[in-house]
């Protein structure tokens, strides 16, 4: 008997996650007559007051932005289509919840975020609007316009995505409705009155988000009342006052005026990094990971089993019938797109007509076109790329080193913090049976001296922490730079060797020695750093990739009846495969496993080893790289 889905265009809506003020996300498949091509997010714009014809005029612009903003903390795979007038956006899945879910859950359970934690997705967020900046649409850089924390998704293994580019403005509409309270605090002032994105309103929404996450509260939905709420906020975590130096950042984030505030996201996220890295805090990618499976551990066991069904559904009850064929007009109409969708056709215009110039000067097909002159910004951009390739790569080598010791050292700090919370129930305790004032005031002060010894000792251990991963990061950022260095040299090396190939095979009419004479000195006199060709099936490491591998159909663990017998009952394996050009696993090995016994890691690399993937993508080429795989168990 088929499970009863409904079907929305071409997904099928497998469970709703959210129903707020923006409408409905759901976890859903993508599906085609051959079966569920892969699970998405699929967010459904349907709540009253939203603009679906003007947000529909805007999905050609989203989809080229979609196109070039690959990011790793951007949602990819984005389609923007609509389903009987009502506008929707899917993107790939990635197992996490949604940020406005997650302070739901946390506000319900008392389980609050801690300062390292919610400093991590504030870097992760910041990262995503930062990365949109580089795009120029209409002569100014990209802006989000409606950072709301439904349009943002916190994976299980401790990332940050973002979605919503090119249409999020269009929810501005909702002021207007009966849902602006729930809108406006996530909204700088001059937003809510003037309807007008901006670099500095996305910022604005940034410090707004980390308000909400260090205090458990959002942000007065009224301005007027957001003078001075910073020195009267109290941490959730511990009650106490924001820490100066989260203060100073939050303060420069909402400040009433725009000009008191950081220019943009990438500005912010500089000031922030001085905190993750410089300051008192000693945030990781594996503690937010360990946050987030406890606080929604059954909820991720019981996805994991719903997925693994749902991949295996029959379409066939949700396919429609093939519509009739319709004749092509000759001439498309134009696009309702407004003035930025203007924009991209006399973009287009003007490249068409770049490339016959050159077709024409050149003699037909005579030779290859000329190797274009980098500007100074194409410079200046590749050289940032390369920086933080090297970041990422020092953050890996580093956070590779640091598990063992973080392990330990977390270990005993939470034992530790088990002591002094033993020892505060002794201190409020009362003693039973006769006691004078004097020995119970001896009794406290013993106790609390306790106390303070044991603060003491877990001060110093996050100390130690704090200062030998500072030691890892210099560390691993000079392996970074010497391991891209040498794949730089190698990947020069190979181009040049096929260069030089394809060079001995051209014919001698086909030369053209003066054009590659000036190329090489353009480039000398530049400075431009050669961009390294990529070919199909190349292997590129997964921190280097334009978009990560994107998993399509899951294959079901089965687990072997030894598993039954093992020693821990729930637990963890991490896997990481090596998936090719055409999406198949090549090869897998443990990262991780909880559990060593009982085949439950063979069993795992055996389902991996029958994932499909959507390739990852180097320069609009798809490579062979790395994806990482987290499975979860629980047996009885």
């Amino acid at each position: 008997m088929t499970e009863a889905y409904r079907a929305f265009g071409s997904y099928i809506l497998f469970k709703e996650k959210l129903h707020d003020e923006l409408g409905h996300l759901y976890r859903a498949g993508e599906f085609d007559a051959g079966g569920i091509r892969r699970t998405a997010w699929l967010r459904i714009f349907d709540a009253p007051g939203i603009p679906a014809e003007e947000m529909l005029g805007s999905f050609d612009d989203a989809r080229q932005i979609g196109k070039l903003l690959q990011a790793a903390n951007v949602a990819s795979g984005t389609d923007y289509f609509a389903e009987e007038g009502i506008p929707a956006v899917a993107s790939d899945y990635i197992a996490g919840q949604p940020l406005s879910y997650l302070f739901k859950k946390v506000e319900d359970e008392g389980f609050p975020v801690a300062v390292d934690n919610a400093l991590l997705i504030m870097e992760k967020i910041s990262l995503g609007l930062a990365s949109g900046l580089v795009l120029d649409i209409g002569g100014r850089p990209l802006v989000h316009g409606m950072l709301h924390p439904g349009l943002i998704i916190v994976s299980n293994d401790g990332e940050g995505v973002v979605s919503g580019f090119g249409v999020a403005d269009h929810l501005l509409n909702l002021l207007d409705t009966a849902e602006a309270e729930k809108i406006k605090p996530y909204l700088a002032p001059e937003v809510i009155v003037t309807r007008t994105p901006s670099k500095r309103a996305d910022v604005y929404s940034l410090g707004a988000i980390l308000y909400q996450l260090l205090t458990g509260e959002s942000l007065p939905a009224n301005p007027e009342e957001r003078a001075g709420i910073l020195d009267r906020a109290e941490m959730s975590y511990d009650g106490e006052a924001i820490p100066d130096d989260i203060k100073a950042l939050l303060a420069r984030c909402v400040a009433e005026k725009m000009e008191d505030r950081y220019s943009s996201a990438a500005d912010f996220k500089k000031e922030l990094d001085k905190l993750l890295y410089g300051g008192n805090y000693s945030p990781t990618t594996f503690n937010l990971a360990l946050f987030m499976d406890r606080l929604f551990r059954d909820e991720i066991e019981a996805d994991e089993k719903a997925k693994a069904h749902e991949a295996e559904v029959d379409v066939e009850p949700y396919l429609k019938p093939e519509p009739e064929p319709e004749e092509v007009e000759e001439l498309a109409a134009p696009s309702k797109g407004g003035g930025k969708g203007l924009y991209l056709m006399i973009a287009a215009a003007l490249l068409v007509v770049a490339l016959g110039l050159v077709f024409f000067m050149r003699g037909g097909l005579g030779g290859p076109p000329p190797t274009p002159t980098p500007t100074p910004e194409e410079i200046a951009a590749q050289k940032a790329a390369q920086e933080k390739r090297i970041m990422e790569l020092a953050a890996q080598i580093a956070d590779q080193k640091m598990k063992e010791m973080e392990t330990n050292i977390s270990s005993e700090l939470e034992q530790r913090q088990k002591k002094i919370e033993e020892l505060q129930k002794q201190l409020t305790k009362k003693q039973s049976g006769p006691s004078n004032a004097a020995a119970e005031a001896r009794r406290k002060a013993e106790i609390q001296k306790q106390i303070e010894a044991e603060k003491e000792q877990q001060r110093q251990q996050q100390e130690k922490l704090k200062k030998e991963k500072e030691r890892l990061l210099e560390q691993s950022r000079r392996e970074a730079e010497a391991r891209a260095k040498k794949e730089a040299d190698e990947a020069a090396a190979k181009a040049a060797e096929e260069a030089k190939a394809e060079e001995a095979s051209t014919t001698p009419e086909e030369t053209t020695p003066v054009t590659a004479a000036a190329s090489t000195t353009e480039q000398q006199e530049t400075g431009a750093p050669a961009v390294p060709m990529i070919t199909e099936n190349q292997f590129v490491p997964a921190t280097e990739v334009d978009s990560q591998p994107a998993l399509l159909k899951e294959e079901p663990v089965k687990w072997p009846r030894a598993s039954r017998k093992v020693r821990h009952k729930k637990g963890m394996i991490i896997v990481e495969a090596t998936v090719n050009a055409s999406g198949r696993v090549e090869a897998v090995r443990i990262l991780r496993a909880d559990e060593e016994g009982g085949g439950i890691p063979d069993a795992v690399m055996t389902a991996v080893k029958k994932y499909l993937f959507k390739p990852g993508m180097k320069n609009g080429v798809k490579v062979k790289t790395t994806a990482t795989v987290v499975k979860r168990y629980s047996f009885r």
